[in-house]
């Protein structure tokens, strides 16, 4: 499969903007967008009405205040997903007028404790955000596009909700917008991947979490036959130095562009927490130095960054870009048009 080369390397909104506004809701989608970001990526699970909701996983207790709706206390129940059992309440289970009554929570209340002053956010379909996204393209003249990540895809199927064909019928309902939005459609199922490139030219996207998945899937060669691009955690590209090895950058992104496929690399987040030990200064929901983070993979020759620090990523970017340029020799990156 063949690949327009971009000007620069594009940066994803993870779930919006999550280092500053709850994720998934219309706020952190609008500070993505006012961030600079060319995709935004929303996470999908069903309703029990056949349409597509913006959110993580398909047990809201975690994400929403749906422990404190009276109406909806006796849908509590306990399922098998993806092998494993889970106890809560469902999205699959609720209609869009139930879930209407639900408002958005964050995920991270001690990490992120600003983010617990918003308690009005209603939740999102993929209609209401493609809608949204349409608006401010048109508003402004950009092209925000989308990278839909459909959860849990295989277990959906095998319930009787298979996600790709609640993504086709959405996508005829918001046939309209279409023409402002981009989408990408990514997924760590290889069967609704598989499914979406024999009947669409939607361009896909293969999740992996290690090199034994890769094996699994067939290698970057099998994976190229379907998908466009290849996600992977960061330290699959760069593995950051320990006080027993110093950093390495690993020959992915080199071999993955040789199969004809853009490499994505997920997540990167500006909280000590989540940076290498080099690179913390403080508590662990202080900033720590990002910056780095950031150049190791754009040096190493990723097409795209998920970030939930989207400014940041953004101007990190930017940097690289205008340092590439006043330069010779940069690598020519495959990331997919928007």
């Amino acid at each position: 499969m063949s690949h327009e080369q971009t000007r620069s390397p594009l940066v994803i909104g993870h779930r919006g903007a999550p280092g500053y506004a709850v994720e998934h809701t219309e706020r952190s989608y609008r500070i993505a967008m006012e961030c600079g970001v060319d995709l935004i990526e929303p996470d999908l699970v069903p309703t029990a009405d056949g349409y597509l909701l913006c959110r993580h996983e398909n047990e809201l207790s975690r994400t929403t205040n749906v422990k404190k709706v009276a109406a909806l206390r006796d849908r509590r129940t306990t399922k098998m997903i993806d092998g494993r059992p889970h106890t809560g309440w469902f999205s699959e289970d609720l209609t869009l007028e139930e879930l209407g009554s639900l408002r958005a929570r964050e995920r991270h209340p001690i990490l992120r404790s600003h983010n617990t002053r918003w308690t009005d956010e209603s939740l999102l379909t993929l209609d209401d955000t493609i809608a949204l996204l349409a608006a401010h393209n048109r508003e402004r003249g950009t092209r925000v596009g989308l990278c839909l990540e459909l959860k849990s895809a295989r277990h959906f199927a095998e319930t009787g909700a298979p996600l790709d064909d609640l993504l086709l019928d959405t996508l005829r309902r918001c046939a309209a917008y279409l023409p402002d939005v981009p989408i990408q459609v990514e997924a760590d199922d290889d069967s609704v991947l598989r499914s979406l490139a024999a009947r669409t030219d939607l361009p896909t996207v293969q999740l992996v979490c290690s090199s034994a998945e890769l094996m699994r899937l067939g290698g970057l060669e099998q994976i190229s036959t379907y998908a466009a691009a290849l996600a992977v955690h960061k330290n699959m590209v760069v593995r950051p130095a320990t006080s027993r090895s110093p950093r390495r950058e690993s020959r992915l992104v080199e071999r993955a562009h040789g199969a004809g496929l853009a490499v994505y690399a997920w997540t990167l987040r500006s909280e000590n927490r989540y940076l290498p030990p080099s690179l913390r200064t403080g508590m662990d929901d202080e900033i720590g130095f990002a910056d780095p983070e950031y150049r190791a993979l754009l040096d190493a020759g990723i097409d795209a960054v998920f970030s939930d620090h989207p400014d940041t990523a953004v101007a990190c970017r930017d940097r690289w870009v205008s340092r590439r340029a006043a330069g010779a020799g940069a690598r020519p990156q495959r990331a997919l048009a928007v």
